[in-house]
């Protein structure tokens, strides 16, 4: 049930360039793939919250990673330990949890941020956790160290070839499905889903998106954060921050 906290920072760090993670003291026992909207400032300039994914929750407090790229995150990006925020949340469904004994999480770039925490739920309830992480350069392949004991693989791809695969993560990805299907898990930009939905299809392997989408309200009121979807009953508009951000492959890309 989503709950409006205060809530304050114990720790904000600079983690990869324009990354920032922000450890807050409390927790909204959230599960993975879901996310809260953050109020960036004490004023009402900016009046919208901004939308940042669960990066981990537990007894040691809310995480959440993010890039600080538009005025409201450079804003969040200025507030130091001690500083006070406004959570609502958690919002949104999350990631589900298949009885397949190993499962393959795909990040691009930011999209690393819900993927952590999911990494962690699937080993602890006793399952293979292949990760794979895609970005434009190395520096960009932000890999939290405690998240690296719950990792079965761990392979990363760079656009340039600055680390790991030379090209995009998708075709790691191909690699790992031709040894067999289990279910696939992804957040990053809208090209590296499709393609990863596309590869996984062809080796009938289910699939799990997470989408990113200018949210306002976070509660499914404003209607602003509106998808296509394709269904049995044919194309249908979904909330993104309602009725996902978690879909199905299928459901959102054809």
């Amino acid at each position: 049930m989503p709950q409006m906290k205060v809530m304050y920072i114990k720790e904000h760090t600079l983690v990869a360039p324009d990354i920032r993670r922000m450890v807050l003291d409390d927790s909204i026992y959230a599960r993975p793939g879901q996310f809260v909207q953050i109020s960036v400032s004490p004023t009402l300039d900016p009046f919208l919250r901004r939308p940042l994914s669960v990066h981990d929750d537990g007894e040691g407090g809310l995480v959440l990673l993010y890039r600080a790229s538009g005025r409201g995150t450079r804003l969040l990006a200025e507030k130091k330990p001690g500083d006070s925020v406004d959570i609502l949340g958690p919002l949104g469904n999350g990631f589900p949890v298949t009885d397949a004994p190993a499962a393959i999480l795909v990040a691009g770039g930011i999209g690393v941020a819900p993927l952590c925490y999911l990494a962690r739920t699937l080993c602890e309830a006793g399952k293979q956790v292949i990760f794979l992480f895609g970005a434009q350069k190395a520096d960009q392949l932000y890999i939290p160290k405690a998240i690296t004991p719950f990792l079965t693989v761990l392979e990363t791809a760079t656009d340039d070839g600055s680390a790991g695969h030379h090209g995009p993560v998708t075709e790691v990805l191909e690699q790992f499905l031709q040894k067999g299907a289990v279910p696939v898990y992804g957040c990053g930009p809208e090209g590296m889903l499709r393609a990863m939905v596309r590869v996984a299809a062809q080796y009938y392997a289910q699939t799990y998106v997470s989408l990113e989408a200018r949210m306002a309200c976070g509660v499914g009121a404003c209607l602003g954060c509106v998808v296509e979807t394709f269904q049995n009953s044919g194309e249908a508009y979904q909330r993104v921050c309602v009725d996902g951000p978690v879909f199905s492959g299928e459901e959102v890309f054809r």
